[in-house]
């Protein structure tokens, strides 16, 4: 397997180290490539990652996460583009465990497993939600998967995908200005080209819980807007709302007698709110360009 692994990058000098650390111990026995892209930090990204010896591409303005990783695919070598966040920190295996999954011939995508690391009352609430990828709740109980291992979602901090294909639909859209969105739609068009997308739990990837109901509540903005911007973009809204209400019973299922459950229904109704006003306010404001 002939692979670059994507990564983009903005501010973080903390994370971004033990990322690429967790990449330097990979039992993954072939050479392979990581290229960061710097949403134009104004902190040592650049500086962190040229120490640990990482290829970066700098920006000159903010674009947003669907930009820099369609610059790292452009620029990649690889065969296969995997794909993960500046936040996370990947199973020694990683890649290993890539190549097995794409060995079996049965998906030109895999998605694979996140687990979120325990954190404070408030951290382990926010990650009981589902998000991302399935959050502290499992991925296929926030997203469909069927018994042979099938999905139609992905998360754009852990997956690959052969090149060929990434091309053939044209990336990641950039018209999701955030994080969220931009990874949904990527898997609704890979879906709509008839690839296949297989969940492969033991390619797994671990990412910090989110501790602060400040960036809790900008998360679930920026969520809102990019709802806006997907519901101009799919059909079947109705799938799509359905999904969410299986999730969210799940959620009631699996934490009702747990002491966090208060917390996690209140920040169920919090985000729902956040969410909508995102949604209204990138409908009425305009402030989504309107080509988008």
């Amino acid at each position: 397997m002939n692979c670059s692994i994507i990564v983009p990058a903005y501010n973080a000098e903390v994370t971004l180290p033990v990322l690429l650390d967790s990449l330097s111990k990979q039992t993954y026995k072939s050479d392979f490539e990581i290229i960061v892209v710097d949403d134009c930090s104004n902190d040592a990204t650049p500086e962190v990652c040229r120490l640990k010896n990482g290829e970066i591409l700098r920006l000159k303005k903010n674009r947003g996460p669907a930009h820099c990783r369609n610059l790292g695919a452009r620029r990649a070598k690889g065969d296969v583009l995997i794909f993960t966040d500046s936040d996370c920190i990947v199973a020694h295996d990683w890649l290993e465990q890539i190549e097995r999954c794409f060995a079996q011939g049965d998906a030109e995508v895999i998605m694979g497993k996140l687990v979120l690391l325990p954190s404070s009352f408030l951290g382990d609430s926010i990650s009981a939600l589902g998000f991302p990828a399935g959050g502290a709740l499992g991925f296929e109980k926030v997203w469909r998967v069927s018994e042979d291992g099938f999905t139609n979602s992905l998360s754009s901090c852990n997956f690959a995908i052969k090149r060929e294909v990434f091309e053939g639909i044209g990336g990641f859209d950039e018209c999701f200005p955030y994080a969220g969105g931009e990874d949904s739609f990527l898997a609704y068009s890979l879906v709509q080209s008839s690839y296949r997308i297989k969940y492969c739990p033991e390619v797994l990837v671990y990412h910090g819980a989110r501790d602060s109901l400040k960036s809790f509540f900008r998360w679930q903005f920026h969520r809102g807007l990019s709802s806006f911007i997907f519901s101009k973009k799919v059909t079947g809204k109705r799938n799509f709302a359905s999904l969410r209400l299986w999730s969210t019973l799940n959620i009631i299922k699996h934490y009702h007698s747990d002491s966090k459950f208060p917390l996690i229904v209140f920040l169920l109704l919090m985000s729902f709110l956040v969410q909508m006003s995102g949604f209204f306010c990138a409908k009425y404001r305009e402030i989504i360009p309107c080509e988008c």
